[in-house]
């Protein structure tokens, strides 16, 4: 579909009840980074010929759209492959799978949707860090510099945020799954009470990240894993023996 910005902040803050300066942050990211800001649309899939390209085709001769890799997607993502090796485009069911089974595991427990139902700091943190080892190792062309990080850390802060029932605060296994795999609101969801802003989103991306911390950078042609110097990089490494500290990417 192609939304234009007024419609996707109305969007975003009356359906989650996102604050508006954050929704209106978010979509003017989107809007730069693949969209057409001159004739205000932008594709939330793919390229489209209803959008044409910026002025004298200064970023390529369309403007792609929000699923296109890189600058919105990139690697790493929750439920959707690497690019470089599968599908980034369409929700992935087997990696949302493992996700299901981590909170099974070490999810929180709710008299509503039953013992390991709930999804947690702690297990969205074991899913990420276990999604980073994948892609890891299975790609090559690994790009996972600090931008790119905590775009990928930011989604599970949204998820924890904005997928939560308004009633109790909780995100629950049926709620995540109805709105992930089906694209709609579980029964009996309502969204947030108050506006949720980029400081929630935040703590709780800080809250994921800290519990398991990745270091920024990219894999080699080799397949070794080149940590990133600098503030963002070797202090925090995790243990892998294709990482390598001592080098920049």
């Amino acid at each position: 579909g192609v939304a234009s910005f007024e419609q996707i902040v109305e969007a975003t803050t009356h359906a989650f009840n996102m604050d508006y300066d954050l929704a209106s942050g978010l979509t003017a990211f989107g809007m730069l980074a693949r969209g057409n800001a001159f004739t205000d649309q932008l594709s939330i899939g793919l390229d489209t010929p209803l959008i044409p390209a910026l002025p004298g085709e200064i970023d390529g001769n369309t403007t792609r759209g929000l699923a296109a890799h890189g600058r919105f997607e990139g690697d790493v993502s929750m439920t959707r492959q690497d690019w470089a090796i599968g599908d980034n485009i369409h929700f992935q069911p087997d990696l949302f799978a493992e996700l299901l089974d981590i909170v099974a595991q070490v999810g929180n427990d709710s008299k509503v949707t039953g013992p390991k139902s709930i999804v947690n700091v702690q297990a969205l943190s074991q899913f990420k860090l276990k999604r980073f080892l994948q892609s890891q190792s299975e790609n090559v062309e690994l790009q996972y510099h600090v931008g790119r990080l905590i775009l990928s850390y930011g989604e599970t802060g949204f998820t924890l945020n904005f997928f939560a029932n308004g009633t109790d605060g909780t995100l629950s296994v049926p709620a995540m799954t109805s709105i992930f795999s089906d694209q709609t609101f579980a029964p009996n969801w309502f969204r947030r009470s108050s506006p949720g802003t980029i400081d929630m989103i935040g703590t709780s991306t800080f809250q994921v990240f800290d519990a398991n911390p990745v270091p920024p950078g990219a894999n080699a042609p080799n397949g070794t894993y080149i940590v990133d110097q600098g503030p963002f990089g070797v202090q925090n490494t995790v243990a892998s023996p294709s990482l390598d500290t001592d080098s920049e990417a």
